[in-house]
């Protein structure tokens, strides 16, 4: 059940074209969860990830998952001495040197053969178990958010350990897995080979004891701020023309103009003006907003954006 309502919660929050994917690993002598289907073709982790956003529910062991590299790095089997070498990263020209080569493979994140016995993948919905990661298929700005989830949680910023090379298996999964921390991906050649991923689409991976704080802080935001940043509040009415019939200093001067039936006195743009520019002054209808200081204003829309009358416009100084 609290898979159901932490996808729903990201989907809303979001606006998720894909199901966030659970993944889990499974552990030596661990039973195989409900639910789940073995592929009858052999399938790459990368590939699993696609079928699972779209519905399926997979119990992959190492004879079905058809990328050796993947498996291995995952601790489902002993890797190749050929792949481990790192001569074929040299063979397919995807890096120039062997030295190279060997730091790439040295470097990047590994579960020691024997570790894991399969992978089990399901829409975060539909999952019968608990996940090590949950895989999201992203826009940029959806990742961003992601990200301000965090953050507003923690108030720290993210440090993200990532390559061109095995992304789904090394970076979002083993990475995650071991650092207990988000990630983010933007897939790796073989993955953007061999599935459907789309080239404005990324990759992040979320630990799955941290998805109920990071899908709180997410719902708070899709209270307010997500919703104002997509209706791009703080965008300037004409942004079109950089034509200058004043001279700089006249094209870039604005004016506040307030209006007073509009008002209601809620204080909201006297307290988000940078400058200072705007104050609440006593009136016959009580308290209203009024322009302080105008040759302050740097137009940066905030006032105009905030206020939930639409009482404030900008308007290029000396226009009636």
């Amino acid at each position: 059940m609290q898979n159901k309502m932490l996808a729903e919660a990201m989907r809303k929050a979001l606006t998720l074209r894909w199901s966030p994917v659970a993944v889990r690993l499974l552990r030596p002598g661990e039973a195989v969860p409900e639910g789940v289907v073995e592929p009858a073709d052999r399938i790459r982790h990368c590939q699993s990830i696609t079928a699972a956003r779209r519905g399926n529910c997979l119990y992959i062991p190492p004879r079905k998952h058809a990328c050796p590299d993947g498996a291995g790095i995952m601790g489902l089997i002993t890797m190749s001495p050929k792949l481990r070498s790192g001569d074929l990263y040299l063979l397919f020209k995807k890096l120039p040197t062997i030295e190279c080569a060997r730091k790439m493979i040295a470097s990047r994140p590994e579960f020691a053969p024997g570790s894991y016995t399969a992978t089990v993948l399901a829409p975060l919905e539909k999952a019968t178990f608990e996940p090590d990661v949950v895989i999201m298929t992203l826009l940029p700005e959806q990742a961003m958010w992601l990200c301000c989830a965090s953050t507003y949680g923690s108030g720290d910023r993210q440090v993200f350990h990532t390559s061109g090379y095995n992304s789904t298996c090394a970076d979002l999964t083993v990475q995650v897995m071991k650092s207990q921390q988000m990630n983010i991906s933007f897939g790796c050649y073989g993955a953007r080979a061999s599935s459907d991923v789309e080239d404005a689409e990324v990759y992040v991976s979320i630990p799955y004891g941290q998805l109920p704080t990071i899908v709180a802080s997410l719902e708070k935001l899709a209270a307010k701020s997500i919703p104002e940043a997509r209706r791009r509040l703080y965008m300037p009415p004409v942004i079109d023309s950089t034509a200058h019939t004043g001279g700089a200093a006249a094209s870039q001067r604005v004016e506040v103009v307030i209006d007073a039936n509009r008002c209601n006195g809620c204080g909201i743009c006297e307290a988000f003006c940078p400058e200072y520019v705007l104050e609440l002054a006593e009136t016959a209808d009580g308290e209203k907003a009024r322009v302080a200081a105008g040759d302050k204003c740097c137009a940066c829309y905030t006032c105009v954006g905030q206020c939930p009358q639409q009482a404030i416009q900008l308007r290029p100084a000396g226009r009636g």
